[in-house]
């Protein structure tokens, strides 16, 4: 899974998959490094990182994570890309929501003539085992729904006109 990862204003694209043995494995910058993560607490983690211990703790906040290494507390931002690109739903000409990834259509919130918001949930796509909600991106009405749940979607394909 890849995640764009902010730190003091430099951000990384930042590579983690997760082994069968539980420990995962991160890179970033050109280097690989193996992590045995344990997680105690909500707030605490004990990480082996490449066999050197590290105790960590991390609080949700409206931007990111506030994390804390050693006594230094800094913000990090992580964002997943897909996420982000669906969420947006940035692929929106004339009116129409398209999908950004490829995925399957799992819940349609949205019904024609609907009066919507902006950044009003309409539907809910699987991409890469996640469900990610998708919004819509101006105010209008539901014109039309072209989709149905259990639908598979490519990238580009129509899923929700507003009107």
């Amino acid at each position: 899974m890849k995640y764009e990862v902010t730190v003091h204003g430099t951000t990384r694209l930042v590579d983690v998959d997760q082994r069968k043995d539980g420990k995962f494995v991160v890179s970033f910058d050109g280097a690989t490094h193996v992590v045995d993560l344990t997680h105690p607490t909500p707030e605490a983690f004990q990480m082996l990182i490449d066999g050197a211990s590290w105790e960590a703790g991390a609080v949700a906040t409206e931007g990111g994570w506030l994390v804390d290494v050693m006594s230094l507390t800094t913000d990090v931002q992580v964002v997943d890309p897909r996420r982000k690109a669906l969420r947006l739903a940035s692929g929106t000409h004339g009116g129409t929501i398209n999908a950004q990834m490829p995925g399957r259509v799992v819940r349609v919130m949205a019904k024609v003539g609907d009066v919507v918001t902006k950044g009003q949930p309409l539907l809910v796509v699987e991409a890469m085992k996640m469900e990610n909600e998708i919004k819509t991106p101006v105010d209008g009405n539901v014109a039309e729904v072209l989709v149905v749940e259990g639908q598979a979607v490519e990238t580009g394909s129509k899923l929700v006109r507003i009107g």
